[in-house]
């Protein structure tokens, strides 16, 4: 049986992918005319790609950090929204 630890380390890794893959897929998404809907985000995207990309990287780092050591049993639910975020975008891209 997998040790606990372990577990929350897939957890979070997998968050960390879903986050990336958002980013990714969302800036595929805006190249080809969607806009973001995030004023923050959309502001920083405006700006340049890299600081929008940067920016989330680095507050979901920080954000991803904080839960897994305050609320770690979190850390499943957020790896599976974004999961469900990058699949969002995903069916997008196959529908067009």
């Amino acid at each position: 049986m997998m040790d606990n630890k372990l577990i929350l380390l897939a957890w979070f890794l997998l968050a960390h992918v879903g986050n990336i893959a958002d980013a990714c897929l969302t800036l595929h998404a805006v190249s080809n005319g969607a806009e973001e809907l995030n004023p923050l985000m959309a502001a920083l995207l405006s700006f340049s790609p890299f600081a929008f990309a940067a920016t989330k990287f680095v507050v979901f780092a920080l954000a991803l950090d904080f839960v897994a050591r305050k609320r770690p049993s979190m850390l499943k639910w957020i790896a599976i929204l974004y999961m469900f975020v990058a699949s969002w975008h995903v069916s997008f891209i196959l529908t067009l």
